[in-house]
């Protein structure tokens, strides 16, 4: 099988550049904070302390210690915490929306947008991690997170 671009066929020579042209049209929105295969947010722990944290840290706020390893992947899912409905947003935003406080199985509390119907939301609701594009710019789709709400009550 041979790839063509105009008229004439693509030299094995350019296939990586081509390849990775094409893995370059998404990135995630921020570097570090998440992983996409499997699907999960990256943060830290503090080697003294054992503290969790979201996004990843070079210091520990909960002991200042900075021994602290980054990179480490966190629960998938979790209960909502508190949350509050977004109602009035700038132009191209479209409302309403909810923003929550999750408390992952893992004891890591992340500010995160819930999908799904705003009025159904409630406090203690079971949540879970998507990872998926949240936004195009320059041609680039960017790679984020929300939580939609989960069927399966959290499970410690």
């Amino acid at each position: 099988m041979s790839a063509t671009i105009s008229s004439g066929p693509v030299s094995s020579a350019l296939m990586p550049a081509i390849a990775e042209t094409a893995a370059s049209t998404s990135r995630p929105l921020r570097d570090g904070i998440l992983q996409t295969d499997p699907p999960r947010l990256l943060g830290s722990v503090c080697r003294a302390c054992s503290t969790r944290l979201f996004p990843a840290r070079d210091f520990c706020p909960s002991c200042g210690s900075d021994d602290v390893e980054g990179g480490i992947p966190l629960a998938t899912t979790g209960m909502v915490y508190s949350f509050t409905v977004v109602r009035q947003a700038p132009p191209g935003r479209e409302t309403p929306y909810s923003l929550a406080y999750i408390d992952l199985a893992d004891g890591v509390r992340v500010m995160a947008q819930v999908t799904g119907d705003p009025d159904a939301l409630h406090i203690g609701a079971p949540v879970r991690l998507d990872i998926r594009t949240v936004a195009r710019r320059d041609g680039c789709d960017l790679i984020g997170y929300v939580f939609v709400p989960s069927l399966e009550p959290e499970v410690a």
